[in-house]
């Protein structure tokens, strides 16, 4: 999904996505996956600001953000 989501389904799509790049992050280079996570829900943030009856996503996108942080402060 490169193009700029205009949705509130297809922003969560991204907070979707996002979220299995973190429950799978194990699988692979922790670190890159949340990169990738943060990227996506920081782009689902930034479009959730915009597409109308999606700012109650913005919430959901920062509170992943803040638990991608705390994973992250884990070491995990």
């Amino acid at each position: 999904m490169s193009e700029q989501p205009t949705t509130p389904a297809e922003v969560w799509k991204l907070i979707e996505r996002a979220d299995e790049l973190v429950k799978y992050a194990s699988n692979r280079d922790p670190a890159a996956a949340y990169a990738q996570a943060r990227e996506t829900l920081q782009r689902a943030a930034a479009a959730a600001r915009e597409v109308p009856g999606a700012q109650q996503l913005v919430t959901q996108a920062e509170r992943r953000l803040d638990d991608i942080a705390a994973l992250e402060g884990q070491g995990t």
